[in-house]
């Protein structure tokens, strides 16, 4: 949640205080939320240090793409935002075979002290490494540049929508009264953020930038291609342990196909996008490819076929890997010449993956339990529960592998069909990526003089700001 709601923040912050010192402050937290999940001792404890992980990890990868875009000129963007979407790939596909080895060889804490050793080693290189010029003022003066209250009502609303969809797939019906308040409440605080947000002099989502139509397109595209991109990978892991009975380790190697694919076609369609600088017809291809990809999910089936798993998720990585660079690179080429519009840009986007990726991940949780509960409940009275009571099994899906012949082949029937509900969420998704991407802007990347003289202006201007 802190990953997806708190992203838009940084980049006004990092404009008023200057992005080193934010990333400090980001890279801060997160090796702080890890020490404390990591020597946790009880759940609350966990999930706050998870908390304030997520804190500082949406500004990692916020002040990231920030300092990426005015360091690099026009021709060495769309490389360095392919290096970058390898990391976000690699991590979505390596952490769990390093987790899993780590919960299978030594422990699970050692998922969070590995960030504590990374910390060591890249926080000081960053800190003498990164030597930009300061932001001018006092704090004071730098605190006023930050409409803390526009930010909060922003964050309480998508916290509570994203509580509300977590709720659901509890024990907690949808009916209940913390779903229907916490929906109840995100509504009302997003209507007062978007009147208040439109009158705020330092607004947290710029209107020019919000309300231009080759941003929005361009953002559209980022934010459904991310979470069609995610929901799948989770889901995917969900197949390989739940049904073909992988554990945590087997589950991240089964992924590797679509890290590989995804990685050399984003590695490939950033050589291209320089030499030719077309940035439309790439998104083109992605979205034409991406539902047909996840389309073939669903033939997946309750026995091991490693011939398709590997064929999909070979195509799934290609499409996503066209596609990670060119909606950033359009929504820079057209954002605003007011001084860090680039900058609430690139927070805008990341913004927009990073919640539009908690939100479907939510929602793909909400239909699966949902799916599978009701299936469950339809083959309840052919499954012996004698051993198993049909409620562990729904909450534990590790002991499917334990049941009977029958009830196994009956339960896993169950659980498959719950998998492709989610995969029909994830079609959807796509395919509404590809209509947003008819409508993208067939503008070419400009000239490297061009951007060059635009990037010093508006360098010099927020320097000032």
């Amino acid at each position: 949640m802190p990953m997806g709601c708190c992203a838009q923040v940084w980049g006004r912050l990092s404009i008023s205080f200057g992005r080193k010192w934010i990333m400090i402050t980001g890279i801060s937290l997160f090796e702080l939320g890890s020490l404390i999940a990591g020597v946790s001792r009880s759940m609350n404890m966990f999930i706050g240090g998870r908390a304030i992980q997520g804190i500082g990890g949406s500004c990692i990868q916020s002040v990231v793409m920030i300092i990426t875009t005015e360091i690099t000129t026009i021709d060495k963007k769309p490389i360095v935002f392919s290096c970058l979407s390898l990391t976000f790939v690699v991590a979505s596909v390596i952490g769990p075979i390093i987790g899993g080895s780590f919960g299978t060889y030594a422990t699970w804490r050692w998922c969070f002290y590995l960030n504590l050793c990374c910390g060591a080693i890249i926080f000081p290189f960053f800190v003498f490494s990164y030597r930009p010029k300061p932001p001018t003022g006092t704090f004071k003066d730098k605190l006023k540049t930050v409409d803390f209250f526009d930010n909060f009502l922003l964050i309480a609303s998508c916290i509570l929508v994203l509580l509300a969809l977590s709720f659901g797939q509890t024990g907690t019906t949808w009916r209940s009264a913390s779903v229907i308040s916490c929906f109840t409440l995100s509504g009302i605080l997003f209507i007062s953020f978007g009147i208040y947000n439109s009158y705020s002099k330092y607004p947290a989502l710029p209107t020019n930038i919000i309300t231009n139509p080759n941003i929005f397109t361009s953002f559209m595209v980022f934010t459904l291609n991310a979470s069609t991109f995610m929901v799948l990978v989770q889901f995917l892991s969900v197949y390989f342990q739940n049904i073909i009975g992988y554990d945590s380790l087997h589950t991240g190697l089964s992924l590797i196909a679509c890290a590989v694919s995804t990685s050399i076609t984003a590695i490939i369609n950033g050589i291209l996008m320089t030499k030719f600088g077309h940035i439309k017809i790439f998104c083109l291809c992605s979205g034409f490819l991406l539902p047909i990809s996840v389309g073939l999910m669903v033939l997946l089936g309750t026995h091991k076929n490693t011939g398709f798993s590997i064929g999909f998720q070979i195509l799934l990585g290609v499409s996503c890997g066209l596609n990670f660079q060119g909606p950033m690179m359009g929504a820079l080429i057209h954002a605003p010449k007011e001084p860090g519009s680039s900058i609430l840009t690139t927070a805008w986007m990341n913004f927009g993956r990073n919640m539009g990726a908690a939100f479907f991940s939510e929602l793909a949780g909400a239909i699966y339990t949902g799916s599978l509960k009701a299936g469950i409940k339809d083959i309840q009275n052919e499954i012996d529960e004698d051993e198993y009571p049909i409620g562990e099994i729904i909450t534990r899906t590790d002991l499917i592998q334990q049941l009977n012949n029958h009830d196994k082949e009956l339960v896993l029937g169950k659980v498959l069909r719950s998998v492709h509900n989610v995969f029909w969420l994830g079609l959807g998704i796509s395919i509404a990526a590809l209509v947003f991407t008819v409508f993208m802007s067939g503008k070419k990347m400009p000239k490297q003089s061009e951007e060059t003289k635009e990037s010093e202006s508006e360098e010099s201007q927020v320097e000032q700001v």
